[in-house]
Parts: structure tokens; sequence; C-alpha cells
């Protein structure tokens, strides 16, 4: 009967530790130890204006930031995954402290950024439409934002 108890003790204990790290978190961590690499181009708009047009380059709402967090071999991300322009989307490594990742932008939004554990990649889309990432070697880390 006590190996019973046991048992199940130790199931509780380790189910409970399993989904706490499965709890999402649309906050970026903020550790002024961990690199962060910003990727987000400086807008530069070199349509003519008319000369009565009125320009809006204001984001519809305000802008949010987003993590994705990189562990486990997978990318944890609603499918769709929507925002809006002007929204920040942040990368994390988390998966091994001995394991790098280099994120692509399958739209040349940046240039391939390897980041090592905990290091970030933050990036601001400010165009609407469909862009897709994924991480070189990992099949299961990948997605697709819309920016609205």
């Amino acid at each position: 009967m006590k190996i019973k108890t046991i048992i199940i003790l130790l199931i509780l204990m380790l189910t409970s530790v399993f989904f706490a790290g499965c709890v999402g978190n649309d906050e970026p961590i903020i550790d002024e130890n961990i690199p962060v690499i910003d990727e987000t181009p400086e807008e530069v708009d070199e349509t003519p204006i008319e000369e009565n047009e009125v320009v809006d380059n204001t984001p519809a709402v305000d802008p949010k930031t987003y993590t994705i967090r990189m562990e486990y071999y997978i990318v944890q991300i609603p499918k769709p995954f929507e925002i809006n322009r002007g929204d920040t989307i942040v990368w994390n490594n988390f998966q091994d402290p001995k394991r790098y990742l280099t994120i692509v932008s399958e739209d040349g939004l940046w240039e391939n950024t390897t980041l090592g554990y905990r290091q970030t990649l933050v990036y601001t889309f400010n165009n609407s439409g469909t862009y897709n990432f994924s991480v070189i070697g990992q099949p299961r880390m990948s997605g697709s934002i819309i920016v609205k």
C-alpha cells in the first residue's frame, strides 16, 4: 500500500511539473542578460504622394508584443496566428543550452539569425500579409504569421 501511495504522489508531481511548462505567456521574458537581436526594419515609403493625399501609416490598434517559445523541437503558436500591423514578435530559444537555432524568414524579412540558448529575435511587422518562418533542420519548428 505504501508503494502505491508513493507512485501516485510521484505521478501527480510529474504531471504538475509537465503542465506548469505548458502554460503559455504572451508577455516576453525580460532579462537584461539575454542578448536581443532586433531585425525590425526602418520603414521607408518610396511611393510618391499626391498633393492632397492623406497617408495613414499608424497601426489600426495599439501595438502588442507576442512571444514565440522555441523548445522541445516545436514552436507553439496558434494556427492561424493573426496579428495587427505594428505588432512585434519575440522568438525565444529555450531549446537546449548546448543547441543553437537558426531562424529563417521565408519571405526575406530578416537575414538568417542564429540564436543561442535564451537569446531572442525581435521583429515588428509593419505591412499586411502572410509571412512564413522556419528553423533550419527542424521541420516542426515553423509557422505562418498573418498580419491584418
